[in-house]
């Protein structure tokens, strides 16, 4: 991870490759801001899991909406001139750690499915959905939940919605239904590449 000289704009050093931007994906602690600058109808066609709908049209915008010292990761369509056009964009407005993807959706897409070390759940044949699930709350939430002497129970799975109950700490903490409940829900969904709904139950 590299920062920049705001005085100046050199394009290679904010390119990164897909294959780096699904490892920074991964992080539990600080992950990235993924924006995607595609029209709204093309996000929702298809997207990253995880990333955010932000077109470039109207990026500048809402640049106060984003925090400027956060890690950011850009992607568009094929073609990256747009996409360079809005880190520098980004980089004059005083965003200090702004990275795009090279080849756009498409390519981290492409990386996605020749990946090993990725699960996409829909791949996955779903009397096994639930031992994916398990194992990924496991790895990822559970010991952040206890950390805070909290924990969860999955009391049920209904296709790609997930059904829990609190415990310890987590139960009855102000943050369970907000913050808690999205960290639970971005860590299953980025995890399994597949948007996963979590419902308190």
């Amino acid at each position: 991870m590299k920062f920049v000289n705001r005085n100046e704009f050199n394009q290679a050093d904010h390119q990164i490759t897909p294959e780096t931007c699904l490892d920074e994906r991964k992080q539990s602690n600080m992950p990235p801001i993924i924006l995607d600058l595609r029209e709204e109808a093309e996000y929702q066609e298809k997207h990253l899991v995880g990333s955010y709908s932000m077109p470039a049209s109207v990026l500048k915008d809402n640049l106060l909406r984003i925090p400027p010292y956060a890690r950011i990761i850009l992607y568009g369509g094929r073609n990256d001139e747009e996409t360079t056009d809005s880190v520098k964009m980004m980089v004059e407005n005083k965003f200090s750690n702004v990275a795009f993807v090279t080849g756009g959706v498409d390519s981290i897409l492409e990386s996605l499915s020749a990946s090993e070390d990725e699960v996409i759940l829909a791949n996955v044949p779903k009397e096994n959905w639930g031992e994916k699930i398990e194992s990924t709350l496991d790895n990822k939430v559970r010991p952040a939940l206890a950390a805070d002497g909290g924990g969860l129970e999955v009391v049920k799975i209904e296709e790609d919605k997930v059904y829990i109950n609190y415990q310890g700490a987590c139960n009855g903490c102000a943050s369970a239904a907000t913050g808690t409940l999205n960290f639970i829900r971005n860590a299953l969904s980025t995890s399994l590449n597949h948007d996963i709904d979590v419902i308190m139950a």
